[in-house]
């Protein structure tokens, strides 16, 4: 990964992120390869619970502190309600 100085804070994040996401994905295949219990394979349903924390990080925590970008304004032709504080569920 680069270390340019130059580069804006939401580059480095985004590059960060892919990076991140590029050796997850290698470290998913180098354990499929070396799964010991061959009678039962690792299956993508395995990491789903890892993915999602990995979003999760890389999304919210990686970004935090930065300006929402809701999108375009209603009147612009953006949606007219974002739910950006959902309720949790019961």
């Amino acid at each position: 990964m680069n270390g340019d100085a130059t580069m804006s804070e939401p580059s480095r994040n985004a590059q960060f992120a892919d990076e991140f996401n590029q050796r997850f994905d290698a470290l998913i295949d180098w354990a499929k390869v070396h799964w010991p219990e061959k009678n039962q394979p690792l299956v993508p349903e395995d990491f789903s619970a890892s993915r999602r924390e990995i979003a999760l990080l890389l999304g919210a925590r990686l970004n935090a502190g930065m300006p929402y970008n809701a999108g375009p304004t209603p009147s612009d032709g953006g949606e007219q309600y974002v739910n950006v504080a959902p309720a949790p569920w019961p």
